[in-house]
């Protein structure tokens, strides 16, 4: 009798949003048991990667993040995978967070922060909902599509201003006389309905309708244009950018209105013109990513304007774009940039943003783990992975080192703890289930850490075709230089990626205040801000979560504040021997964060300020010690991530080229997971993670099929 195939293994190495996606897209193929065996291999106590959050269970069962965790609409993969993670999970009705749409709400409403002379100014922007689910399994539009996008909203935004009086109180003339009418007037004219000497005469803006008409009239297929329809097309748009440098650009410094129109009109004027000249639309936005998107707006007529506007910084804010952590350096490749921001304007699904309505930790992270358990995956927690050696020929992985952190008391971790019912990732292990707990309590032991003085009980060799067969990189791209040394020196293409993919550590607090938010003076809705002063940029208000939260002895914040942005790298980090760097880098951030908050959340909070200096009234902070001024912080939470895997991925100008795809190790089973990979949106953030969990998932398995946006779409 014949025995049944032995099933393959495959190691899952880490457990962030990539290597999650891959054991989830893994495990959805149908009979996947039949063929699989899957199991995760994780460092310390939890999941989650840089998305990780915990419980602090001595202090309220407050939520503690890595930094801020908004998810953005156009999160097509992500959404897909979680909302199919909810309905398989089957959480029973009327429980916290049972559906997808109790853990997600719609969030609209961001704030930029505008640096007009010496002053701040708000700069509210409300997003539209739409009646689209996110999730859906739809593409996003082509180039071209976004371009005829771009070109719409800017006729909209346009026409809703009082610069389209046709009365003409800001009419302007322009150098244009009947002479110069264009060669191709005659044979274009009639796609937009213009007889030259009519317009000429009549109110230049009327250039930008007569450009949005003709760039409708073109065919969907861009391969179908000729250069003489975009050479018509651009010719419009610059003639309605010349009458816009002459009638809106003088009042800008008065208006505040004006200002923002003409920025908004200037971006989108060198956005269309740089997609079409540079053949993006052809090629894709890959094509771009070459230059920084700043120099790729100025070579294509941006204002000095729009170049200090808060809309060309806020790219840079939300994926800490700066080189080395420096503010001063920021870079960005133009293609992936552009790609992301269009996404992230034309094509949210519902809406622009969405809050999860707890920790990232307990609405991502425990749902996955609980349903692939029940899936039958199998998970290693308290694993350190500390090499991955290759075969002698160099065509696959050979063998896997480790180290196992702790000695479990009953041989299997049970990770998650009940918070008001829900299941919890806790902010430190737990003890109880530990031989070795009570010294990792007193110690404070933190076993994330790569500067731990701990020794890890036992050193452990994964050998291929005994315990895995295939195995998935999931750990992010900071890592990689310790623990694939000898992939690295091996493989060209591991070397030059590890140099030119570079990465960023970054800082996070959270405060909790005992006034409500509007109570600390601030007078607009409940805001996702930021644009603001370097390098704590970002806040959002996620008062929200107090709900999950529990405070006892009559301690009940009203508030909770989120702010997070870049750190700079002043120095090169030192060894993992020197132990003392977390406490010491700790204390600077910790001192930084302090001086930050006296010095600038006056502009957002004036009602909880100091009348004379500014400074933050310390005494609202909530503090059940009741510690006097400054002090009060201790009791708040910062972070600074610093560890090689927890660092942020940056894509740099340059730097596209040189990642991998998952399916492009070099090695025959060895797949990658992560957004350091190259996915089809190459930026820092969890839908590049999910489209590359799902395509080493693909690689391996064939599964899933569709991947939503993983290529730029040249035709419909």
């Amino acid at each position: 009798m014949v025995g049944a195939a032995r099933r393959k293994k495959i190691a899952i190495l880490g457990g962030g949003v990539g290597a999650m996606a891959a054991a989830c897209s893994l495990t959805e193929r149908p009979n996947w048991q039949d063929d699989f065996e899957v199991t995760v291999y994780q460092l310390g106590w939890r999941l989650g990667g840089k998305g990780a959050s915990g419980r602090n269970l001595n202090s309220g069962a407050r939520i503690e993040e890595h930094g801020l965790h908004i998810w953005l609409g156009f999160y097509h993969n992500a959404f897909g995978l979680i909302r199919r993670c909810y309905d398989d999970l089957a959480r029973p009705e009327g429980g916290p967070l049972a559906t997808w749409q109790d853990a997600f709400k719609p969030h609209s409403f961001i704030v930029l922060e505008e640096k007009v002379q010496d002053d701040w100014v708000h700069f509210p922007v409300e997003f539209a909902t739409n009646d689209r689910e996110p999730g859906e399994a739809v593409e996003p539009p082509t180039v071209w599509g976004f371009v005829l996008e771009i070109l719409e909203r800017m006729r909209d935004h346009f026409e809703h201003s009082p610069f389209a009086d046709r009365e003409g109180k800001v009419e302007v003339e322009t150098s244009l006389a009947v002479a110069d009418k264009p060669r191709w007037w005659d044979r274009l004219s009639t796609r937009f309905d213009a007889d030259f000497e009519t317009l000429v005469g009549g109110a230049a803006h009327r250039f930008l309708d007569r450009a949005v008409r003709l760039a409708r009239s073109l065919h969907a297929d861009v391969s179908l244009h000729s250069a003489e329809e975009h050479h018509a097309l651009l010719w419009l748009l610059d003639r309605f950018h010349d009458w816009m440098s002459l009638s809106i650009e003088p009042l800008v410094a008065p208006d505040e209105g004006a200002r923002r129109l003409f920025v908004f009109l200037d971006m989108g004027h060198a956005t269309v013109r740089g997609l079409i000249r540079d053949g993006v639309i052809h090629e894709g936005f890959d094509a771009m990513d070459g230059e920084d998107y700043r120099d790729w707006f100025r070579r294509h007529g941006a204002n000095e304007l729009t170049m200090a506007s808060p809309w060309m910084w806020a790219f840079n804010d939300l994926a800490f774009a700066f080189r080395d952590g420096s503010t001063n350096q920021p870079d960005a490749a133009a293609g992936t940039t552009l790609r992301a921001c269009l996404r992230m304007v034309f094509d949210y699904r519902g809406a622009f943003m969405w809050k999860m309505q707890a920790g990232m930790g307990d609405t991502i992270f425990a749902p996955m783990y609980e349903l692939l358990k029940r899936r039958g995956v199998k998970f290693h927690f308290f694993h350190r992975v500390t090499g991955l050696h290759p075969a002698d020929d160099g065509t696959s992985i050979d063998r896997i080192s480790m180290s196992r952190q702790v000695t479990l008391k009953h041989g299997e971790y049970d990770p998650l703890v009940p918070i008001l019912g829900l299941p919890c990732w806790p902010s430190e292990p737990l003890y109880d289930q530990i031989v070795e707990g009570e010294a990792l309590r007193q110690e404070q032991i933190n076993l994330e850490s790569s500067w731990t003085h701990w020794q890890d009980v036992e050193p452990i060799t994964l050998r291929r075709g005994v315990d895995f067969d295939d195995v998935v990189l999931g750990i992010s791209l900071g890592a990689l230089p310790t623990i694939c040394t000898e992939l690295i020196a091996l493989k060209q293409a591991w070397q030059q990626m590890v140099d030119n993919v570079k990465t960023v550590r970054t800082q996070a607090f959270q405060l909790w205040l005992k006034p409500r938010l509007a109570e600390l003076g601030w007078a607009l809705a409940s805001p996702i801000m930021t644009t603001y002063v370097e390098p704590h940029d970002t806040w959002a208000d996620m008062s929200h979560l107090l709900e999950r939260e529990i405070w006892e002895g009559g301690v009940q914040p009203g508030n909770v504040a989120y702010f997070c942005g870049p750190l700079e790298d002043s120095e090169e980090p030192p060894l993992f021997s020197d132990r003392a760097f977390p406490a010491r880098i700790n204390a600077q951030v910790r001192d930084h964060m302090i001086n930050w908050i006296e010095q600038h959340i006056g502009y957002l909070w004036p009602d909880a300020t100091h009348a004379d200096h500014g400074g933050l009234l310390w005494d609202l902070l909530v503090d059940p010690q009741e510690r006097e001024g400054r002090e009060r912080f201790s009791a708040q939470y910062w972070r600074a991530n610093i560890d090689p895997s927890e660092r942020y991925v940056l894509s740099t100008a340059g730097s596209t080229r040189y990642r991998l795809r998952s399916d492009q190790s070099g090695f025959t089973n060895l797949y990658l997971a992560g957004d350091w990979t190259r996915n089809g949106l190459n930026a820092g953030c969890v839908e590049a993670a999910v489209m590359s969990g799902m395509q080493a998932s693909r690689a391996i398995c064939g599964s899933p099929a569709q991947i939503i946006g993983e290529e730029d779409r040249i035709e419909q």
